[in-house]
């Protein structure tokens, strides 16, 4: 007789939360591996990092405006953004386009737990982006010309490009099965961002909505003066992310109490940013910039240096060493009482529009020069024209061109007090194909062609031969009545004749 052995079944455990979570979390480390060598992440990448460290820049660059500095780092972290969406958004599709869809479902991860993991693999490749902003601000922070105060938010609203879109991939990933619809979306991001900001007098709320808070004035202001919403943008950022990271996780079969919170949650800030975003600036922020423009020395730190006295916002006071060189210069190629004249240099602003702003500022009173909120290159040699008309004509009221000694000497003057003068002068006039033409601030000096042509042939002359000459004859060079062919004569060159398209123009 055969005796029969039951052998007992094992049947194994369920899997608990812990094995789940650490499933997700080795999933989200092979994604994110997977997402930061993508080819068009690291194209992307490599393209980012090749524009910030491309030797060169203009002279300009050796002053930045650290307020403005935190704006510049947003649109390459958004460019970045987009492209790790196409790349987050592949990763999601890949077992639907491999068809291993179906085997998914033997796996201790559920879908939903898929899809937390894929959110979670886009943290690196923000990170990365986070410590870009970092170093391009640091970087430019400890240059010796640099001033102001940079914004945390605004430098949190970079990598915060990077986190909304790379979500908004896993979500189209989870929502529609087709790997065409997330470059779809990353062109109607571009499109919408530019369309929304092509009009600067939209509502706030509505230019809010784009991902990048444009403003491009014609000249940086002080950091109080900004007005912008950085925060409440930041958190209209992180608040869509979040509320795209749950629609993500509901979409896979996430239904939970905890995602249904998170998600009404991250509604409700989504809809107070907006709201938010609509009421900058305060009335304070406005009162400021109307104080700022038209009544400057309530707000500015002064400083005086021989017979010069520099003022300006508290944020640019470094500047005035740089100020003071320029100042000095024209002062020791002048003649004459303008050596030892009481003159005040004033940093002015026109922040009525805010940063969006291309006003110039108001004219200086007279005895007062302007100073501009950029520094370096071309604005060194606009504020020497700036000074050198204060010098000579003592007021900045736009009366027309200079059609007489008066225009040749402040030019002259402005050239030679500035490093590469003669090179920025020419760039000036081909850039704006206005030659004879320095843009000083508030009020353009312009010469005639027949003036021009004297300069022209000054700037040939040995720089002694001609400063010797100039204070020399300094009384008579910077008179009102003094005509373009005494002042050559006095000079040393010869003026060209007048000519019929000189007798045009309309003279100061």
């Amino acid at each position: 007789m055969t005796a029969l052995t039951r052998t007992p079944v094992t049947v194994p455990a369920p899997p608990s939360a812990h094995d789940g979570l650490r499933a997700v979390f080795a999933l989200a480390r092979v994604e994110a591996r997977r997402l930061l060598l993508h080819p068009l992440v690291l194209v992307s990448l490599a393209g980012y990092l090749t524009l910030l460290l491309w030797p060169g820049g203009e002279p300009e660059d050796a002053y930045p405006v650290l307020q403005d500095v935190d704006r510049e780092t947003q649109l390459g972290q958004l460019v970045l953004g987009l492209a790790v969406m196409i790349a987050a958004n592949l990763g999601v599709l890949r077992s639907h386009r491999r068809g291993t869809d179906r085997s998914f479902g033997v796996l201790v991860v559920r879908p939903w737990r898929r899809t937390c993991a894929h959110l979670l693999s886009v943290l690196p490749t923000v990170l990365v982006g986070a410590l870009i902003v970092a170093g391009q601000f640091t970087a430019e922070a400890l240059k010796p010309g640099a001033v102001g105060h940079g914004s945390v938010f605004e430098l949190a609203t970079g990598p915060l490009l990077i986190l909304l879109p790379a979500v908004l991939g896993v979500l189209l990933g989870r929502l529609i099965r087709s790997s065409f619809v997330a470059p779809l979306a990353a062109f109607t991001v571009i499109a919408a961002a530019f369309v929304f900001v092509a009009d600067s007098g939209s509502p706030a709320w509505l230019r809010g909505l784009a991902p990048v808070l444009f403003d491009e004035g014609s000249r940086p202001l002080p950091s109080a003066l900004l007005g912008r919403p950085a925060g409440w943008h930041a958190l209209y950022l992180l608040a869509l992310a979040v509320l795209a990271a749950a629609g993500a996780v509901r979409a896979s079969g996430g239904r939970t109490r905890a995602v249904r919170a998170t998600a009404l949650t991250a509604l409700g800030a989504v809809l107070a940013a907006v709201v938010l975003q609509g009421t900058a600036p305060s009335d304070a922020v406005r009162e400021a910039r109307v104080v700022a423009t038209r009544d400057p020395a309530e707000v500015q730190d002064c400083e005086r240096r021989g017979p010069t006295t520099y003022c300006a916002f508290p944020e640019f006071t470094p500047w005035t060493d740089e100020w003071a060189r320029v100042t000095d210069r024209v002062r020791s190629l002048a003649g004459g009482p303008a050596v030892e004249q009481a003159l005040t240099v004033r940093q002015k602003v026109n922040a009525l529009d805010g940063p969006s702003g291309v006003r110039e500022p108001l004219p200086a009173a007279p005895g007062e020069v302007t100073a501009s909120t950029a520094w370096g290159g071309e604005r060194e040699l606009e504020f020497a024209a700036s000074v050198a008309r204060g010098l000579v004509v003592g007021h900045e009221r736009d009366e027309g061109a200079y059609c007489d000694a008066r225009g040749v000497v402040m030019m002259w003057l402005a050239i030679r007090a500035t490093r590469d003068g003669e090179a920025l002068f020419d760039r000036t006039g081909d850039a704006f194909n206005s030659p004879g033409v320095i843009w000083a601030p508030v009020t353009v000096i312009s010469l005639r062609d027949r003036e021009l042509t004297v300069l022209e042939r000054l700037l040939t002359r040995p720089r002694a031969d001609v400063g010797r000459a100039v204070r020399a004859h300094w009384a008579e060079l910077s008179a009102a009545g003094t005509t373009t062919d005494r002042a050559a004569a006095l000079l040393g060159v010869k003026a060209p004749a007048e000519t019929a398209a000189d007798r045009e123009w309309r003279c100061a």
